[in-house]
């Protein structure tokens, strides 16, 4: 069993040690030695990376921004420009969806039904990539979307959501030195898991048609001349999301 042992766990380990009397215990150097404070930091891959507009987000919603020995939202979470301006004008939030409606009744009584029915293997791992029912119904949905057949064992992995997919996809396939195309305005966890790669974030805008009368989604563009001059021989992927959010 992995343990991880930090300042906290080794006062405790400490106060234990009286009880353990039929066995040798080894404790930890980090519970003997001095401790720098810049021990527990983010590692370096990360530095830079820590606010985010899901955090900003919870912070404004007082989800999640957790102190210790407390659940009170720390002042800190107020001190983001946005969130301010949010408080004062409550425009609508297109960063981040809020249902405000019950997932269909026939996905939560399925659910119901499989986590109380006989059957308790379904309460086991399934395969790792997907559950074998699920990659063949998204084979056969997808293989008639865009034209060919799908392999589902082969070509089909399943997520938990959209970051899981963006964080396998780029750490999977970003070596140290390579560079991803990223298009502005991007969600924000883009950046932090190309960096966390090792690999060269370059942007490139999106850019109004034209600036006066009416302004829609489809006047924001690519500059081709723009983005064919980003392309290189470290260029290893261009992150796509159509249509582009927000816009």
């Amino acid at each position: 069993m992995l343990q991880v042992v930090t300042s906290r766990s080794c006062r405790q380990l400490v106060k234990l040690l009286p009880s353990f009397t039929a066995q040798t215990l080894t404790v930890p150097k980090a519970c003997t030695s001095t401790m720098s404070g810049d021990k527990f930091n983010l590692p370096e891959r990360y530095v830079g990376s820590e606010k985010s507009v899901w955090e900003q987000t919870r912070c404004y919603t007082g989800l999640w921004c957790y102190q210790p020995d407390s659940y009170s939202i720390p002042a800190s979470c107020y001190r983001v420009e946005y969130i301010q301006l949010a408080l004062e004008h409550s425009p609508l939030n297109l960063g981040q969806g809020f249902p405000d409606f019950a997932a269909p009744e026939y996905v939560t009584k399925g659910l119901a039904e499989v986590t109380t029915g006989d059957n308790v293997l379904l309460n086991q791992y399934t395969r790792g990539f997907g559950h074998p029912r699920l990659v063949n119904a998204l084979s056969r949905l997808y293989s008639k979307l865009i034209g060919r057949q799908i392999d589902p064992l082969s070509e089909v992995i399943v997520t938990s959501g959209a970051y899981q997919a963006l964080f396998n996809t780029i750490m999977g396939h970003t070596s140290p030195g390579d560079e991803v195309i990223i298009i502005e305005p991007f969600f924000d966890c883009y950046y932090p898991m190309v960096k966390a790669a090792g690999g060269v974030p370059r942007f490139i805008p999106l850019r109004p048609k034209k600036t006066s009368g009416s302004i829609s989604s489809g006047d924001w563009v690519l500059d081709k001349d723009e983005l064919t001059g980003l392309f290189n021989a470290k260029t290893k992927a261009i992150i796509l999301n159509t249509p582009h959010n927000p816009l």
